[in-house]
């Protein structure tokens, strides 16, 4: 490990004045994701044309966007389909802020994206979350035909609180006697444990909260601490918290990507250790030297790397 912020990483810092740390209450942590999405926004070129969507309620309390390339759909071939769920804590975001990953994933894997507008907390308390992504899955897999989907080629994704979320739909699947529903899983800085329920077995190796316990960029240990506490988990579920889970043996080929500077960079490793010790096929990529979600600042030309390694990890689950 470098212990040392990538220099693209400090350059950012100097020119925003601040680091940026989402803190405080949810609410000043809403506001400030908020302003930071708007910001973003800002320096971001404009969408990519060559991928089209719609918003589509697929019941009462859930609503998707669903991200189709153009320029595969001239080959007339049925695609693969990724069902997306956007970080946040489980308490912040929306279909708009993680809009150039989705639209990156479409076109170059290239796939059909359908990312999923999940209840937020502090007002919805877990399970919900799991509940509406595995609603969007199944409903995914039904519009199979509608949607010029090939039923062999699903998978998961999702970065963050929905990293977790996308091993969460795996478990439920799994557990549900559906485990063919699945091909694969795609896992940015996910959350796969609750820092206060740690497997004995792991406790050595798991010390990225207390190397990220304050002030690292994007989120430490307080910003995590006040998202689980707006949702209410049980800690001891693993459909919330697969790393808990006695069916990993039965999850399919999964990607994770870590970063140094991260209070759930452990969360990654050992999720990968139990996968690779169940005889999963696993690939992974670390960024040293950088913090939580560095990727979504434009001036990182590294996140272009981020989002390139990240495709492979698609062909990766898939067998492409």
């Amino acid at each position: 490990m470098s212990h040392k912020y990538n220099s693209q990483w400090t350059e950012l810092e100097t020119a925003l004045g601040s680091r940026p740390l989402l803190s405080g209450s949810i609410g000043d942590i809403n506001k400030q994701y908020s302003g930071l999405l708007s910001m973003l926004s800002g320096m971001m070129p404009p969408p990519d044309s060559s991928v089209t969507t719609r918003d589509e309620k697929i019941d009462n309390d859930v609503t998707v966007r669903i991200y189709d390339p153009k320029e595969a759909r001239t080959t007339g071939q049925k695609l693969p389909v990724c069902v997306y769920a956007h970080g946040g804590g489980y308490c912040c975001g929306n279909l708009d802020a993680e809009d150039p990953l989705c639209r990156a994933l479409a076109r170059f894997t290239p796939c059909i994206v359908v990312s999923v507008d999940y209840r937020l907390g502090p007002r919805y308390k877990m399970p919900t979350m799991i509940d509406d992504c595995v609603t969007a899955y199944k409903w995914a897999w039904q519009a199979a035909e509608k949607l010029g989907a090939d039923q062999h080629k699903y998978f998961s994704a999702g970065g963050s609180a929905g990293g977790g979320l996308a091993f969460s739909i795996a478990e439920k699947l799994i557990g549900n006697g559906k485990r063919d529903y699945i091909q694969g899983i795609v896992a940015l800085v996910p959350v796969t444990l609750h820092y206060s329920n740690i497997p004995d077995e792991f406790k050595s190796m798991y010390t990225s909260y207390v190397e990220n316990e304050v002030g690292s960029p994007v989120i430490d240990k307080q910003t995590m601490a006040t998202f689980f506490d707006s949702i209410s988990p049980d800690i001891t579920d693993p459909a919330q918290f697969p790393a808990l889970s006695k069916n990993i043996a039965q999850y399919p080929p999964t990607y994770i990507a870590t970063c140094e500077f991260d209070p759930l960079r452990d969360d990654g490793r050992v999720m990968e250790h139990l996968l690779e010790k169940a005889g999963v096929k696993v690939k992974s990529d670390y960024y040293e030297g950088y913090p939580h979600y560095f990727w979504i600042f434009p001036s990182i030309s590294d996140g272009q790397k981020f989002v390139q390694n990240t495709i492979e990890g698609v062909r990766f689950v898939l067998g492409l």
